[in-house]
């Protein structure tokens, strides 16, 4: 069980599928001559090697781990990549779109007084350009990236690394993730977290239980928000 919390004075928001709708990426899957599955596969991948190098010690960036990725889906069906589609597909994730309650979560928060802060690790310059292209940059106070710190998350160094540059002790720092591994990670490190489930599956056993979940982003906020 998590230990009890506080109402936050800063709320983390994870990036990708959290903030970003990585769905819309399933029709580039499919231009490829790929099922639209490979997407999830693809995104697998990237994960299980960034999380393999962080728990080694090792240093790892997303944009590389995109190319290493797309190379292991594709030879599993017995196809070499086409040429530059590495960076297609990183085009198509700058013009990614915003789930539909991010707005309104971000808007809440400011409502509050409480500051917005997006940790990811992918690049800080290409969420940010995400935040832009959703109009929610005035919301938005910080743009952080693990390439700060060299480990990804669930790695402790990275939300404490956030917690640093907030100004904010671990346990009045929340975390908002649609990722248990992420919201794990962060309450191994001592942050409030919240849960959107966006896919009502229900949670991992092994791993702590979230302080909040609802399967929507301005919901969990206002639960959040809620806490004493």
């Amino acid at each position: 069980m998590s230990a009890p919390a506080q109402r936050p004075s800063v709320v983390v928001f994870d990036v990708n599928e959290t903030l970003f709708d990585l769905s819309a990426l399933r029709p580039n899957f499919e231009a490829m001559g790929l099922p639209s599955y490979a997407l999830d596969w693809w995104f697998a991948v990237v994960l299980r090697d960034g999380f393999a190098l962080a728990a080694a010690g090792d240093a790892s960036a997303f944009v590389s781990l995109v190319e290493i990725a797309l190379d292991e889906v594709f030879a599993s069906f017995g196809r070499n990549p086409p040429t530059d589609v590495a960076a297609g597909l990183l085009d198509a994730f700058r013009e990614l779109p915003a789930h539909a309650d991010v707005g309104p979560a971000f808007r809440r928060l400011v409502q509050a007084n409480i500051p917005v802060v997006a940790l990811t690790n992918g690049s800080a310059s290409v969420t940010a350009g995400l935040i832009e292209r959703a109009s929610l940059s005035h919301l938005v106070t910080h743009v952080l990236s693990v390439d700060s710190v060299g480990y990804w998350k669930p790695r402790p160094e990275a939300y404490h690394f956030a917690s640093r540059e907030v100004g904010v002790e671990a346990g009045r720092l929340a975390m908002v993730a649609a990722h248990p591994w992420d919201l794990n990670g962060a309450s191994r490190a001592g942050l409030v977290t919240g849960w959107v489930n966006r896919t009502e599956r229900p949670w991992p056993r092994a791993f702590t239980q979230p302080h909040v979940e609802t399967s929507t982003l301005d919901g969990v906020i206002d639960r959040l928000l809620a806490l004493p």
